[in-house]
């Protein structure tokens, strides 16, 4: 037996198994904390729990193959060459069905999350499905001709538009909306900002292993490197689905006021219910911000008229903007 081809599947599986028990821990304490939030009431967290239970089952079974490969080789060490075409074919099999299944749910996730930032944007929606759809003609077409560059392509792209609509996200809520709570305090943070940075960071570090494996699949880093990326990429997917949930459930789990100051969270989560509140229903009152004690002693100084047009501008910014953003807020939730 070929001993580069030895020790390429010993090195594949020794460290996708030290990756899968990552996983396995990251995918248990997020179903648990799942499950602690409470998901008899919550259909998104559902889906997300159903999504990663399915996930993990289709990275174990990845696994387990790579670790089947590693035992029939271990049982033939010295011995004949071995007649294995058909036990290749059907792993094969059986690795495009469920890493292909991981790879579309996880980009499933990717064009979610993108998805509930834009609401209205009708644009947008159109280019997730567009992008959706590509990935599943991509895996159709890869499983057919046995190519892996033609799903690499279009599931890179997809992850790319949904980091760009979430990092575009995040610079309209930085320059419309935390620069006027906050009154423009660069290292002051808030609940919402932490969770678009987190969610675009995240999502970059995975475009960037979905690039590296793309070039490795076209032989420029060698076929053991191919190999392992192959090995990998189930596994991270997953993780990734993980790492994703638990930060917005960290994240989301705040108390409103620390948005919206002089404002109580139940009010306020009121006014997230935007399908059945119309803007002219919400009082003037309840759309201006409180005004802390800072702020007052910044404009005491200025002339009365002066200090009403400022009073007057930050409440038609919130008025303005204000819904939108915690309706965001509650929607985060739901990743």
């Amino acid at each position: 037996m070929d001993a580069v081809l030895v020790e390429q599947i010993i090195v594949d599986t020794t460290v996708g198994m030290g990756v899968w028990g990552i996983n396995t821990a990251l995918v248990f304490f997020t179903m648990f904390t799942l499950i602690n939030r409470g998901i008899k009431a919550s259909r998104s967290r559902q889906v997300l729990l159903a999504v990663t239970f399915g996930m993990y089952i289709g990275a174990c079974v990845s696994e387990a193959i790579y670790i089947q490969k590693f035992i029939v080789i271990a049982k033939n060490l010295g011995g004949p060459p071995m007649n294995v075409i058909e036990q290749q074919r059907s792993d094969q099999i059986s690795l495009a069905i469920f890493t292909g299944s991981n790879y579309l749910l996880s980009d499933g996730l990717v064009c979610w999350r993108a998805w509930v930032l834009y609401p209205q944007n009708r644009a947008a929606k159109g280019v997730l499905v567009f992008c959706m759809l590509g990935s599943v003609a991509s895996l159709a077409v890869g499983f057919a001709i046995g190519t892996n560059l033609t799903y690499y392509v279009p599931l890179l792209f997809t992850n790319i538009v949904a980091t760009i609509l979430v990092g575009a996200k995040f610079w309209a809520y930085r320059r419309e909306i935390f620069a006027h709570l906050y009154g423009g305090h660069a290292k002051r943070t808030s609940p919402v900002n932490r969770i678009l940075i987190l969610l675009t960071e995240c999502g970059i570090i995975y475009c960037l292993f979905w690039a590296l494996s793309m070039i490795g699949s076209l032989s420029v880093l060698g076929d053991s490197a191919t190999a392992l990326f192959e090995c990998l990429l189930p596994q991270l997917s997953c993780m990734y689905l993980s790492i994703v949930i638990l930060v917005s459930l960290r994240e989301s789990s705040f108390d409103i006021n620390t948005l919206i100051s002089g404002q109580s969270a139940g009010s306020i989560k009121d006014q997230i219910d935007f399908a059945r509140t119309s803007n002219s229903e919400i009082s003037a009152t309840d759309n201006v911000p409180g005004i802390g004690i800072s702020f007052v002693e910044r404009i005491r100084n200025i002339s009365r008229w002066k200090s009403i047009g400022q009073v007057n501008l930050g409440a038609n910014v919130a008025s303005a903007n204000r819904d939108s953003w915690v309706t965001k807020t509650s929607q985060l939730e739901a990743i």
